[in-house]
């Protein structure tokens, strides 16, 4: 990883801070480069530093024994990577791995810590953050229970884009296989058809949305569950 000294574009958890938190925050942040497919938490390690996204995005993924693995979130530029085992000052039971290359704002776990401590409006902030991805979890487990495949391609690539400040998304069908829980034989089948409806193009690696209210009306009833919260706790979010 190597620090940048570019104009800076903003991690939406901390451009929606109260102006005191966010300035008491920004001297323990770095800025740095993450590429694709770097761990930065491995399963079962104490968090020591934890991230906030800007145009990076990072994926939770539990590994079994047999080698295989399950993505269970995306976190992007709304807001901090391994936060529930940060807050609990646990080791993390997943693993943290950049899904898309890009840059982040990284800060020690245990100043963090400390600070949040120190600075209660912060830390409700960070407890409120928590409970938007315990309530995307649990949501995450009910869609994965009861609704078809599609709508939940839809979800997904609805939420990565919101989460992300780019027009295009880097996505594998191999990795949407794993947010599914299918083969890639069957997401492939599903993206073709998104794609014969006009809602989405994509080829190389990156998926563009071509027809939002389309792919919203094509998404599971969990992305608008959930959406309305996300804007509350942002201020808004993009495509809002």
């Amino acid at each position: 990883m190597t620090q940048s000294s570019d104009p800076l574009p903003e991690n939406r958890f901390i451009a929606n801070l109260p102006a005191e938190e966010a300035a008491a925050l920004r001297p323990l942040l770095r800025r740095i480069e993450v590429t694709f497919d770097q761990t930065v938490v491995d399963e079962g390690a104490v968090i020591t530093e934890v991230h906030f996204p800007i145009d990076a995005q990072f994926a939770n993924l539990i590994r079994f024994p047999d080698g295989s693995a399950v993505e269970t979130a995306v976190v992007g530029f709304e807001g901090v990577t391994g936060l529930a085992p940060f807050m609990a000052d646990r080791p993390s039971s997943w693993e943290i791995v950049c899904r898309a290359a890009g840059t982040t704002w990284v800060a020690s776990a245990a100043s963090l810590r400390k600070l949040s401590l120190a600075r209660p409006r912060l830390l409700e902030r960070l407890l409120v953050l928590t409970d938007l991805y315990q309530a995307q979890a649990a949501q995450t487990a009910a869609c994965n229970a009861l609704h078809p495949i599609p709508d939940r391609i839809a979800r997904w690539l609805l939420t990565a884009w919101d989460l992300s400040p780019h027009e295009s998304l880097a996505f594998r069908q191999e990795e949407l296989a794993r947010l599914i829980g299918t083969r890639r034989s069957t997401i492939s089948e599903a993206a073709s058809e998104l794609k014969r409806r006009k809602v989405i193009a994509y080829g190389r690696g990156a998926i563009r949305i071509t027809d939002r209210a389309g792919l919203e009306a094509a998404a599971c009833d969990c992305y608008h569950m959930l959406r309305p919260r996300m804007n509350a706790l942002l201020g808004g979010a993009k495509g809002a």
